[in-house]
């Protein structure tokens, strides 16, 4: 089954079983909510941060103020909420299409909780970014099931997220789980989780919070 297909039938199914429910809609998070929050998170931490010292690759250097207006090419003033949404969109853009065409949805509750965890980013783990790392951002356990998948097992993916809770997007180029937001670049498909006393050789391999055991090479 294509992509294409899928997508349809997925998005038919979605519309049918949320078509009669009274107020779905006011509980609905899209990509675009989540961007926007994310950098308001990212702002609200970088100005905590601001005019703290902190030592990197090049030397130490200072947090800026999130309220300090950046320079456009233009010669007009650009904020840190609309860079860092910016930024965030960006990262967010095949989560974005993914969402769109019906292969996942966001977690509203675990959103919320994920960008309130953002908003106290440590200074030294935020450093002098630019703009909002959402990759690392969705990293916090806060943040785990944000998603939630569609695609099922032994259908085309492009990152986990888009698959059903009980399997991962493993890349037939790379042979390992996409974990990233942004894809790998290849061909994927939604590999089922190995369960607790079933062979593994890598984490990867297992259904969270599960874990390959280096010696006895099953997930437990």
């Amino acid at each position: 089954m294509g992509r294409g297909t899928l997508s349809a039938l997925l998005l038919t199914g979605l519309l049918g079983c949320t078509s009669n429910t009274t107020g779905s809609s006011s509980s609905t998070i899209t990509p675009q909510t989540l961007a926007g929050s994310l950098a308001g998170a990212f702002c609200t931490a970088q100005d905590a941060c601001c005019g703290v010292a902190v030592s990197g690759d090049g030397g130490t250097s200072t947090i800026p103020c999130a309220s300090d207006a950046g320079t456009g090419a233009d010669g007009g003033p650009s904020t840190c909420l609309a860079r860092a949404t910016l930024a965030a969109e960006q990262q967010l853009s095949l989560v974005s299409t993914a969402f769109s065409e019906g292969l996942l949805t966001i977690d509203p509750t675990v959103a919320n909780a994920c960008t309130d965890a953002y908003k106290a980013t440590a200074c030294t783990t935020l450093g002098t970014l630019d703009g909002p790392d959402v990759e690392a951002a969705l990293a916090d356990p806060t943040c785990a099931n944000l998603f939630v998948g569609y695609i099922p097992l032994g259908e085309r993916c492009d990152m986990t997220a888009e698959c059903i809770s009980s399997g991962f997007c493993l890349s037939q180029g790379t042979g390992q789980k996409v974990t990233s937001i942004t894809g790998s670049g290849t061909l994927g498909t939604c590999f089922p989780y190995q369960q607790i006393d079933q062979p593994c050789n890598t984490t990867d391999d297992c259904m969270p919070p599960f874990t390959c055991s280096a010696i006895s090479r099953v997930c437990n």
